[in-house]
């Protein structure tokens, strides 16, 4: 890692996991964890950022909900539908979506602000809220930490084999450059026959 990106990380590192937390970016936490193996950050500290900034996320937009969404959810019929959606999802599977919500991709954001609207109780929402982003938490930030293990095996082993790889991708693209233009060739000369 070059010296600028070890001052970004240790000046600026958790502030940018927060703000990862925050817009529940996993990528953000899966750098994180990568960086933790490392030695950058600390990782149940890390875990906990990631824990407290996803959750202000969800409060946010279930307080939303519960002041005054459901009167702009409503003048959207897009938005409604999918709120829609929600409470038919909640119906179906209870406090389970609240656990699951962040890894519900395209309704991270309806998913608390329909809670809001609905009549769950405030510190229930929050109850299960956490244990779900204890939950996503982990994951991602342990998926980049032993990620970043792995990773750091090849490295080492890819020194030895290095020679072998490169003139190993060599031949792939050569073979695929052979292979592109074989193909143009074939195209070109079954247009020309069929014009004739």
């Amino acid at each position: 890692m070059t010296p600028e990106i070890q001052n970004l990380l240790s000046t600026y590192g958790y502030w940018l996991m927060a703000f990862g937390a925050l817009i529940e970016g996993e990528t953000f936490l899966i750098a994180g964890g990568v960086a933790a193996q490392h030695g950058y950050f600390h990782l149940e500290g890390l875990i906990l950022l990631a824990c407290v900034g996803s959750t202000i996320h969800d409060c946010f937009f279930f307080f939303l909900g519960r002041f005054g969404g459901e009167r702009f959810i409503r003048r959207k019929p897009l938005l409604y539908e999918k709120a829609e959606q929600v409470l038919d999802l909640f119906e179906k599977y209870g406090v389970w979506l609240i656990i699951g919500l962040r890894f519900a991709y395209g309704l991270r954001t309806i998913i608390p602000t329909v809670f809001g609207i609905s009549h769950i109780s405030t510190s229930k929402f929050i109850f299960y809220d956490i244990l779900g982003g204890i939950l996503w938490s982990c994951t991602f930030v342990l998926g980049g930490y032993f990620f970043g293990a792995v990773l750091d095996r090849f490295m080492a082993q890819f020194d030895e084999y290095s020679a072998y790889v490169f003139y190993g991708l060599i031949g792939l693209a050569a073979m695929g450059a052979i292979l592109g233009l074989s193909y143009w060739v074939y195209r070109v000369r079954k247009k020309n026959k069929s014009k004739s």
